[in-house]
């Protein structure tokens, strides 16, 4: 699935991984990160989710499309991508079962 956020970074994503079961324990663990504001917490999960979501040249992408003039890569704009990105492969996923089951 193509995913666009709205910074506009491009990737694509295989469905099947939003079910996979190591990732749905990843998504969890990033979810309670983000309650707690564990940012140590949220970047351990990212360096799981974000290249088994992503795959590499994704991964790759993303680094490069966030990194500043210096050739850093903001964990925080890290975070805010990575959960725009779920948050519509979500929604394109759940479309989807739902024009399928109709």
């Amino acid at each position: 699935m193509k995913i666009k956020t709205k910074s506009g970074f491009e990737c694509n994503i295989n469905e099947r991984r939003l079910n996979d079961w190591r990732y749905i324990k990843a998504a969890a663990k990033m979810n309670e990160a983000i309650k707690n504001q564990d940012e140590s917490k949220a970047a351990e999960v990212l360096t799981f989710a974000v290249p088994f979501l992503l795959g590499e040249d994704g991964e790759t992408a993303l680094m490069s499309f966030i990194e500043d003039d210096d050739g850093v890569v903001d964990t925080v704009k890290l975070v805010a991508e990575y959960i725009e990105i779920t948050q519509i492969a979500g929604e394109k996923a759940k479309k989807s079962q739902s024009s399928s089951s109709s």
